[in-house]
């Protein structure tokens, strides 16, 4: 996913604290370190002590979630929101305009210049969009619905077969089978990461405008076949995400002519699918770092040399594929556990599916600590590249020349919007958990044991993240103190 990959740090880490922190990361797969400059920052405090003071904070707020936290609404799966209509104007308006940037990124992929940092459908598809909407999304509002150039083209193309004599439009009335529920979204949201980080799709802007014209193909025909709402729900892994993320925001959206959408029931897969938005950010700050070359030297020492590639896209399918694995077995086991000591009123099924969700603000935070820095200093290149979209020394805004301000971000923001992140997202996560446990009749002592299990999970990850955090970051003089930390190198988003 980056053009230049973060380099290990400048010091030799000891061969056990590599092999400590590769199985950490990949068995018990923990959240990923942020990107940024290389500067130092010294913390106030030893790093044992922040890691500490934030397991603190997040198990106070179990016990503030025990004592007070109160059951969500009958039949909901999200705790907060409020539903904001949308003008049809103003609908029409950001999708126009969503569907001209959409076409003016494919061109820009498919006519303009093969290097990355020139064209501006990488930045686009890489930072923009999935990063910046990915936190737009969770933090504010998820606006996808209101921008998808997909949705916009089916129900054009719909009204339109309407209009030419087909009560039905393009719905050829194909029933989603609720057994396969979202696995395939689970599978294309892995295979998405795999593409980002493992194969080089994302230096490609080629290979990105194909790839962009392959799935504009596939979303249609779904589309038809099983209904606009339905594949959006079940199989198109965007809008899954950011829907998903937006869950957490403060905000939600009525579109024209649509009644107040009711909860989507619990969907088999629920639960893969969450973990594989959490395994996907890990993966990816995972790969290149010191943890990362310490399993990948003992994956080339376990497997025949014949498995092995020069660019190494086994060792990271297999890492991709073990950090998902790792994600899922502990929460099913911790989960397992909860569970069992719960005893809910409500079938275990639907509570399992309904407590997966509650690590959606997990899976945020991660996304926030990893890309915070990224967004902001590498993002502020749209500027430039919407002047001269196919690197054709163009200057259509006059913005042409515009370079990144790289002290927008410093080092010491960087870490502490990655601290506060996590610690937070955990913190609700935790206090989510609970609402969603007393809405199934558990009473308020038993939930608080019955969590505890979780609790305990939601702790180990928050102490293993900060530390997979700042471990890249620790300069030599500061090893000895436990007191300074370091953002590593500005890495580019497209990789080669």
């Amino acid at each position: 996913m980056s053009a230049t990959r973060s380099p290990p740090g400048r010091w030799r880490r000891p061969a056990a604290l590599q092999t400590l922190l590769a199985l950490l990361a990949m068995a018990a797969a923990q959240p990923a370190r942020a990107h940024g400059f290389d500067e130092r920052y010294d913390l106030p405090v030893p790093l044992s002590l922040v890691v500490g003071a934030a397991c603190a904070a997040v198990a106070l707020s179990f016990l503030a979630a025990a004592l007070f936290a109160r059951p969500v609404a009958a039949g909901s799966t999200q705790p907060w929101g409020r539903e904001i209509a949308v003008p049809r104007g103003v609908l029409w308006a950001t999708r126009t305009a969503a569907g001209l940037l959409f076409v003016l990124t494919v061109a820009a992929a498919l006519l303009g210049s093969s290097d990355p940092l020139m064209n501006l459908a990488p930045t686009l598809v890489w930072i923009v969009w999935w990063v910046g909407g990915a936190f737009v999304a969770a933090l504010l509002c998820n606006l996808w619905p209101a921008l998808d150039p997909w949705r916009s083209a089916f129900e054009a193309l719909d009204a339109l077969a309407r209009r030419a004599g087909r009560p039905a439009g393009l719905s050829l009335g194909w029933r989603w089978p609720a057994w396969l529920g979202l696995w395939p979204a689970t599978g294309l949201l892995l295979a998405w990461c795999w593409l980002e980080v493992v194969h080089p799709l994302a230096s490609s802007p080629l290979r990105l405008g194909c790839a962009a014209l392959l799935w504009t193909a596939v979303n249609l025909a779904g589309m038809a076949a099983f209904g606009r709402a339905t594949w959006q729900a079940q199989a198109d892994v965007f809008a899954i995400v950011f829907a998903t993320l937006g869950r957490l925001a403060p905000l939600r959206l009525r579109l024209p002519g649509e009644a107040p959408v009711p909860p989507p029931p619990a969907s088999a897969g629920q639960a893969a699918f969450v973990m594989a938005m959490l395994s996907t950010v890990v993966f990816d700050g995972l790969h290149g770092s010191a943890a990362w070359n310490t399993f990948e030297q003992a994956l080339r020492a376990a497997v025949p040399a014949a498995w092995l590639d020069l660019n190494g896209r086994f060792v990271g399918t297999a890492g991709l594929i073990a950090v998902w694995a790792g994600f899922r077995l502990a929460y099913r086991a911790t989960l397992g556990l909860s569970l069992a000591l719960l005893q809910p009123a409500v079938p275990a099924r639907l509570l399992a599916a309904q407590l997966a969700l509650t690590l959606v603000p997990i899976a945020a935070a991660y996304n926030l600590a990893h890309n915070f820095s990224g967004l902001f200093i590498q993002g502020q290149t749209v500027f430039q590249l919407l002047s001269d979209p196919f690197g054709w020394q163009w200057d259509l805004f006059g913005t042409a020349r515009w370079h990144p301000d790289i002290g927008l971000v410093d080092a010491r923001l960087t870490w502490n919007v990655a601290v506060t992140a996590i610690v937070g997202g955990h913190m609700a996560a935790i206090w989510w958990s609970h609402r969603v446990v007393l809405a199934a009749g558990v009473p308020p002592r038993r939930a608080a044991w019955g969590l505890l299990p979780l609790t305990a999970l939601m702790l180990a990850y928050t102490a293993v993240s900060l530390l997979l955090i700042a471990e890249p970051m620790v300069l030599p003089q500061a090893a000895a103190a436990d007191t300074a930390t370091t953002i590593p190198p500005l890495s580019l988003r497209t990789p080669t």
